[in-house]
């Protein structure tokens, strides 16, 4: 069963990555909305911290806020596929829908337009992810010694991260994009400090 839901997440993934590959237009760079990356941070400590810890019922569970009012993917994969079938549910769909609906459309629109909107801005996992970053197993060293300064790292990082100053920044997703444009090989993954 593991199995199964993993290949149906991949082959998602991959659609999904195809799909947007093939619509015309250059991503735009993020660089200039860097204050949205702190959103995430603020998602992670409302929607899934404070609120599920202090917003709770009469035997103390509090809801998956961030589930039930934010992420998209319900939708995507559960309200729609479902009301398309039955028009029970069709008729079930209320204001919360149409509300997930338009984030939803405004994530697929922004996904256009930017590199990983959701990741770098909305999503309480990149949050967690971001934060343990300095401390992870697999880092990225540039060697001073033989870095030029040319910045063809930073130009090829999706994720807007000047590479040179902050290899380890807490937005890298260790792609590998910056090892692979370096022309000197100046930069390289690192495993356990090693």
């Amino acid at each position: 069963m593991l199995t199964i839901e993993l290949d149906y997440k991949n082959s998602k993934e991959k659609l999904i990555k195809s799909f947007n590959k093939k619509i015309p237009g250059k991503k735009f760079s993020t660089a200039r909305l860097k204050p949205l990356r702190y959103l995430k941070y603020i998602i992670l400590a409302v929607f899934v911290i404070l609120l599920p810890m202090f917003a709770t019922n009469s035997i103390g569970m509090g809801d998956p806020f961030f589930c039930k009012y934010i992420c998209p993917q319900g939708v995507l994969e559960g309200a729609i596929p479902l009301s398309i079938g039955n028009a029970a549910i069709r008729s079930a769909l209320g204001k919360l829908f149409s509300f997930k609906f338009c984030i939803l459309i405004t994530v697929i629109v922004l996904s256009i337009m930017f590199y990983r909107p959701f990741c770098k801005w909305i999503c309480p996992l990149g949050a967690i992810y971001s934060l343990f970053n300095k401390v992870s197993l697999l880092n990225i060293k540039v060697e001073d010694s033989k870095c030029i300064g040319c910045g063809q790292c930073s130009k090829v990082c999706k994720m807007d991260v000047d590479v040179c100053k902050h290899p380890d920044h807490p937005e890298c997703i260790r792609c590998g994009a910056c090892i692979k444009a370096c022309p000197k090989d100046a930069i390289h993954y690192r495993f356990m400090g090693k």
